[in-house]
This record gives C-alpha cells, structure tokens and sequence, in this order.
C-alpha cells in the first residue's frame, strides 16, 4: 500500500514564507517581473520595521494567489544553489500554503469550484471535445451575457481570452496517422497532455509528420494531464495519486525509449514536481521517467536525420528572429533554435518575455493582473523595425495575448526547426 506522504502545516508554511521574505525584501532582484514582488514589498511598507514575520495571513494569501508559478523568479534569484546559504523558493511555499488553505477549509465554496474546474482536464476535456463547436460559441465572445453565465458558475473570467477545443482530439488524429513500422519496439513515446490533447494545433501535427518522415516509430504513451494545476491549486493528495496513475502508465512503456512530452510547460512542471511528489518506493521508477523526458525540439535535435549544417536558404536574409525565452526553455533547446535558423537571420534571445500563466490567466479577479503581466513582457521586446521579424515563443493561452497586445504573429518555437529541417531535404 502505498505511504502517505507528510502534510506540511500551517505554522511552518507560514514561517517559512516570512523568511523567504526577509531575504527578498533585501535583494529585490526580481520586483519587475510579476506582481508578487510589489505586492510584497509595498505590505511590507505598511509594518514595523518591514518585518516580513508582521506580515498577516490573509496578506500572505493574496502573495499566493498572485503566483502564476512560471519559475522565472526561481531561475534569476541569487540565493538558490549550493553557493548560497539560502534556498529561496516562494512557487514552492506557495503551493504549501494553497495546500494548507484547501485542507483547513479556507477556500469559499466559490473557490473551490474554481480550483476543480480549471484542474480537472481528465474530466472536463473529453466532455469539451464532444461538444466542441457548442463549448467554443459559448467561451467566445468575452463579456457576452453567455460569458458572464460561465463566470458565475464556474469563476472563469467573462473577458478572459479561451483557446478554442480541437475539433479532432490529438490522440485521435495519432491512431490515424501512418507510422513506421517498429523493428522490435517504438522508439518514442509521445505524452501530448491535456493542453496538446484539446487544444492540439498545427505546430504540434507538423512535429509528428516529421518525425514520421524520419522513420522514426512513435507510440502514445498516454493523453492524461500532468496535474500542473491541481499541484497549483493545493489539491496536492488528488495530484500524488496522479503521479503514481502517471508513474504506472510512463512506465509501462520501454524503459530506454524517450518521452517526448508535447507542452515545455508540462515538461518543466514533471521535471520539477514528479520526483518530489512520488512515494518513497517509487522514487527509483520517478527518477529513470525523468531521464526519459524530452521536449519536442531536443526530439527533433537528437533524431534528425538532415545534415547539421546550418540552412543555406537565404529567402529570410534580413529577417530578425525574437525568441521568447521563459523558464521552461534549457540551454540546449536555445541553441538548437539559434543553430536552425537561415543564414543572415539575426536572432535575439529576450528573457523573461516567454512566461506562461496557465490557468491563472482565466481566474476571475486576474484581469488586471493578467493585462499587468502582458505588458511587462511586451516591454522587453524591441520597438518594431521596418525588416520582418518572426517572433516565437511557447505557450498557447499566454501567446495569443501577447500576440494581441503587440500586434505580431507568434509561433510556436518548434516551428522554427522544422522549418530548417524542410528546407534541407
């Protein structure tokens, strides 16, 4: 039987969040990037001596609730790592305290159908799919009396932008797609989770072709969700029994074979939560899924075929490439990008412009929030010259609304490889 793992409690969660405090209260390092850190530097403001301990628990929980868990602050602060005396990690302690506010009844009625709502893609997005041109009318159209409806059941925001439902469930347009044969095994697994699953786009499709292309023999590992928002939301319990459901399913499958999971946030988030929330048991099994784990531009970099050469192809000589990079993104994935690009292509890499909120972003009450968010990642991108310039980035809901606020066209970044890709053969 399965071990319980511990639950945090209140007391330690809200001191540690304090101490957290004192060390950001005196760096402020990452005050530009999200509202969390104003919020906090201005309540201390109002306490004696900015003694982050004074600091009231519903103050606290309006820090929480403002954490979108993007992990850029974790990735720019100063005080992690072996170096430091420290181990700053305010995502992590907030996702403690949403979990201690879920449990001690803290939540409204209101909120906790918000909560279940927004992470429970398992059984809201099959229900979605079946009824997607009905779901897509009614989503659509923000501040519709429709709209509004939906906000009062559900707490999704009337004016926040929704992603349209896939017509076609990736996992169904899969099944139907010609696949290499496969000599003893399928050499990759493909994890779309619930994001690629319902929402499935183009640049999604367009990676499998090529794969396809290559020879290379695909199986679908599963189509469940990687519980990213239920860890967010505090519903920790529910998200360990996701991770044993997902633990059982990855592994099921060859154990030297890759995971190629389809959303680079969904990967982050496994990276990060599947070890840590796994049973004590089942660490070893955890840790051998996580060596597995691949993003699609590691897939396409570690079996393609073509030559490594840089493209030749010289019909975007001129063109400028923005890359918005965000957490989820590693090293090797930014020079892959930066490798596959056409010859005279000038790319620039932002940081901090590539964040993604998640369901955050249709939370009613986030709306300002949100639009804070957008414009603080529009800022850092270049005033637009007369050249064309292609701007990428990952994320479909926090794309399009940067998209909408800067007037460019987004794509997503695995595009960029596969179009050198095409251009070789």
């Amino acid at each position: 039987m399965a071990k319980l793992l511990p639950v945090v409690e209140e007391s330690s969660v809200r001191t540690s969040l304090a101490d957290d405090i004192s060390v950001c209260s005196q760096c402020r390092l990452c005050v530009d990037l999200c509202d969390v850190f104003p919020s906090i530097f201005d309540a201390l403001a109002s306490v004696t001596e900015a003694d982050p301990h004074l600091l009231t628990p519903n103050q606290q929980n309006i820090f929480s609730d403002s954490c979108f868990h993007c992990g850029a602050c974790t990735q720019r602060c100063p005080h992690r790592g072996p170096d430091s005396e420290y181990d700053i990690d305010l995502p992590t302690t907030f996702i403690d305290l949403m979990q201690v506010r879920q449990l001690n009844g803290y939540f409204t009625v209101r909120q906790r159908i918000t909560n279940w709502v927004l992470s429970a893609p398992d059984l809201m997005g099959p229900v979605a799919s079946q009824c997607a041109p009905f779901v897509n009318w009614l989503m659509q159209r923000p501040g519709t009396l429709r709209r509004r409806l939906v906000t009062a059941i559900t707490g999704i925001s009337s004016s926040a932008y929704i992603p349209r439902i896939s017509g076609q469930r990736f996992s169904k347009w899969f099944r139907r797609q010609p696949m290499p044969a496969a000599a003893n095994s399928p050499e990759l697994s493909v994890f779309p989770t619930c994001i690629v699953e319902y929402f499935s786009d183009g640049a999604t499709r367009s990676v499998m072709r090529d794969l396809a292309s290559q020879g290379l023999a695909c199986q679908l590992a599963t189509t469940r969700c990687c519980g990213a928002e239920e860890l967010r939301a505090g519903r920790v319990r529910p998200f360990r029994k996701r991770v044993r459901r997902l633990i059982r399913l990855l592994g099921e499958k060859s154990s030297k074979d890759p995971i190629m999971v389809m959303s680079p946030s969904c990967l982050a988030h496994l990276r990060t939560n599947l070890i840590p929330h796994c049973d004590p048991d089942l660490k070893p099994n955890a840790k051998a899924i996580v060596d597995r784990l691949r993003s699609p531009i590691e897939v396409l970099t570690e079996f393609k075929s073509a030559s490594t050469s840089r493209s030749s192809n010289n019909s975007d000589s001129g063109r400028s490439l923005l890359f918005l990079s965000g957490p989820q993104e590693n090293p090797s994935e930014l020079a892959s990008i930066v490798h596959a690009v056409a010859e005279g292509t000038n790319v620039h890499i932002i940081a901090d412009a590539g964040m993604q909120m998640g369901t955050w972003a249709l939370r009613h009450g986030n709306e300002e929030g949100v639009h804070r968010t957008v414009l603080r990642m529009a800022k850092r991108l270049p005033t637009s010259a007369d050249a064309p310039r292609k701007v990428a980035r990952s994320g479909l809901l926090s794309s399009q609304l940067l998209a909408n606020e800067t007037g460019d066209e987004i794509v997503d970044p695995v595009t960029v490889p596969l179009s050198s890709s095409s251009d070789e053969q």
